[in-house]
């Protein structure tokens, strides 16, 4: 019996305590890392590539197809407005913390690839690194203004 309460007492311990703890720190990337990054943001374009996937998604956002005809939920006009009020440097915590996970050294080699095609890796710029992060937060981005802009 005394085994039986000891490890009852062990385990209701363990959870109460862990209970308390608060949640780990999310990933950031160091102060060198940030300083390559920032140097593939801009050897890749990569503000513009966001930008060009940013508008991509709206337009798919500009109507409900679930009726017939398909009604307009967005103006091009909101649409344009949405994308001219993103504020990619308040963005770059996102990519700092998604490409913290990139070695410095493949963070080198990103940069000296990007910077060998001349920063456009498709015509358009319409392909980029994309993080499940990255995307979800762009797409978060997006919904919030155009939930906000009506």
């Amino acid at each position: 019996m005394k085994y039986i309460v000891s490890l009852f007492f062990v385990a209701f311990y363990s959870f109460a305590v862990a209970q308390e703890l608060p949640p780990p720190p999310p990933a950031m990337s160091n102060l060198s890392q940030q300083k390559l990054i920032d140097e593939f943001i801009e050897a890749s374009h990569y503000k513009e590539a966001l930008i060009n996937y940013a508008k991509e998604y709206l337009e798919l956002k500009m109507f409900d197809y679930n009726v017939d005809p398909p009604k307009e939920l967005l103006t091009k006009k909101q649409a344009n407005s949405i994308i001219n009020s993103f504020n990619f440097d308040d963005f770059k915590i996102s990519l700092y913390s998604s490409f913290s996970f990139i070695s410095e050294k493949n963070l080198k080699e990103l940069i000296r690839f990007h910077k060998s095609i001349g920063g456009e890796l498709s015509r358009g710029n319409s392909a980029l690194l994309m993080t499940p992060t990255i995307d979800l937060n762009i797409k978060n981005q997006m919904d919030y203004a155009i939930e906000n802009i009506k």
